[in-house]
């Protein structure tokens, strides 16, 4: 009789102890949390963005990570902006005015934290691609002064519209077609403002994507400057208004085009055409933050591998009828939610060297948060091995690849590519370059630091549907629901394939963390000279 008050208490504490959670699961729930309306669409600034941040930090806790300097927490100053409805940007030729739409037709902002700005009859001139590169021998601006004019930009690059191997990347997008570049490049130039004009295969996404990005309130980092390097007015254009109002002075897109990609193509004064725009901007100062944290290796503590994915989205846009949050839970809860998971993985295990697990800030307003840590790293990034980027995971079952964006840039694929043949399954290189995806995520930020490192996801060959099927979900994803409202979470989401991915990361990136390598960019690689220098300086007597 005695071991029946025994056999009670047993029975009663198996009853109550939690059980271990799937890696499913776990990416159900937290998927769910970070997207949910509750979280406002997870806007740096916002209350949304604090209870996302704080969300991060509680799993971090719960994962027994350590913190540099007390706190997940690392400031990001920020500044935010936002066009007021008294601004206006109208184009004219000679006599005719046309003032454009904003939202529909143009979206147009500044970077300079100044509230009442000008330009009166800036005279337009055509830089073709906007494009400094002597490495391409390539040049747009040779020749023409643009100091206190506004330059017109195509968006991409010219290997792009001409798939020719020789010329820049062909079809694969360099950094020189980001629409970050053209803007920085613009200033640097003098420019008083600059204009994009929007092509949907050329940008990568149909204009939905740009009025919904750069609507509303627009952030940057705080600058010593305030932001006076900057052109006074940065603004996109529809292809379809550009068109019209080019054909004021007996020109077209199509001819511009054609114009730009000639190898005699010298910039040009578009005759006539002149833009006038007040910016009125309400301006506000506060803090983003970074969560960071990491597990602390055995024998070699001060060599780092890190995992990244940015946990901001675009918040709530109240001029829309009907649903008016951005959950992004595709993009990036679900990124978030392999940094965490991948947390958790680690926490049960032993390493030789640490890992840093860190969620980004202002990822979506130009890379602003990463490019803030690497400018300020809680450790010396020549003491980091590698990183691994999460961003825009799609729900879309098991594959039998796994698509690395920018292929052929390190040696990290050769450690993916290996441990993929162990698994029966293959690499697939990104299935379009032409978009640029590489330069267009977080991880960017570090392999101009020279850090190696991998942005690989769950692929597109589909053991059920196959190749068809896998290009279908994403087309769909891309032109449907890429920041847009309909980025919503879905409890019948197949995670299977995305539970694949985090495996097998996870499988290369513990082999990593217990060995001696130092993985490098590929030869020729334009990121291989910096890490060169830091290995070299790290075997130095």
């Amino acid at each position: 009789m005695r071991l029946l008050p025994i056999i009670i208490c047993f029975l009663i504490f198996s009853c109550t102890v939690e059980k271990e959670l799937s890696t499913i699961e776990n990416l159900h729930i937290l998927i769910e949390s970070l997207s949910s309306d509750n979280m406002q669409g997870r806007n740096p600034g916002t209350e949304g963005g604090q209870l996302a941040k704080n969300y991060i930090s509680e799993q971090f806790s719960l994962t027994n990570l350590k913190t540099f300097d007390n706190s997940f927490f690392h400031e990001v100053p920020a500044v935010s902006s936002t066009v007021q409805d008294s601004s206006f940007f109208t184009i004219s030729f000679r006599d005719r005015d046309r003032k454009l739409n904003y939202g529909s037709e143009v979206v147009f902002w500044s970077k300079r934290n100044i509230k009442n700005q000008k330009i009166n009859s800036s005279d337009l001139v055509f830089v073709g691609y906007g494009i400094v590169a002597p490495e391409y021998n390539w040049n747009d601006y040779e020749g023409i002064d643009v100091s206190g004019k506004t330059v017109v930009m195509l968006i991409n690059d010219p290997g792009f519209d001409t798939g020719r191997l020789n010329l820049f990347n062909g079809r694969a997008m360099t950094y020189y077609g980001r629409w970050t570049y053209k803007f920085e490049e613009a200033a640097k130039q003098g420019a008083a403002a600059a204009i994009i004009i929007h092509e949907e295969e050329a940008a990568a996404y149909p204009w939905s994507v740009v009025e919904n990005s750069w609507t509303g309130p627009q952030l940057d980092l705080q600058r010593k400057d305030l932001g006076m390097s900057r052109t006074i007015l940065e603004s996109w254009i529809s292809i379809d208004v550009a068109d019209e109002i080019f054909t004021f002075t007996g020109f077209n897109y199509d001819l511009l085009k054609e114009f730009a990609l000639d190898k005699t193509f010298q910039a040009f004064e578009m005759k006539g055409l002149s833009l006038t725009s007040n910016i009125n901007s309400d301006i506000s100062y506060f803090s983003s933050h970074n969560l960071i944290g990491y597990k602390e290796g055995v024998s070699k503590p001060d060599e780092y591998l890190i995992f990244m994915a940015h946990w901001d989205h675009l918040g709530v846009n109240k001029d829309l009828t009907g649903d008016q949050i951005f959950n992004g839970a595709a993009d990036n809860a679900a990124g978030v939610a392999a940094v965490i998971e991948l947390a958790r993985k680690f926490d049960q295990v032993q390493t030789e060297r640490s890992i840093i697990f860190t969620a980004l800030t202002l990822e979506e307003s130009g890379l602003l948060g990463s490019a803030y840590l690497a400018e300020n790293p809680p450790v010396d990034l020549a003491n980091v091995v590698a990183g691994f980027n999460f961003d825009r995971i799609l729900p879309t079952g098991k594959t039998k690849d796994m698509a690395v964006i920018g292929y052929g840039a390190s040696e990290l694929e050769d450690i993916l590519e290996a441990e993929l043949e162990k698994e029966g399954r293959y690499i697939n290189p990104d299935p379009n370059p032409e978009k640029g995806y590489f330069y267009r995520s977080d991880h960017i930020s570090f392999a101009k630091k020279g850090v190696p490192v991998l942005y690989a996801d769950d692929g597109f060959d589909l053991e059920i549907g196959g190749i068809e099927k896998g290009f279908n979900e994403i087309y769909d994803y891309t032109n449907y629901r890429y920041h847009g409202v309909d980025d919503e979470y879905d409890p019948s989401w197949n995670l299977e394939g995305f539970e694949q991915t985090i495996n097998t990361l996870f499988n290369i990136s513990f082999e990593l963390s217990n060995s001696n390598d130092w993985p490098n960019w590929y030869e020729g690689n334009e990121f291989r000279e910096i890490r060169d220098a830091q290995l070299m300086s790290k075997n130095s007597p």
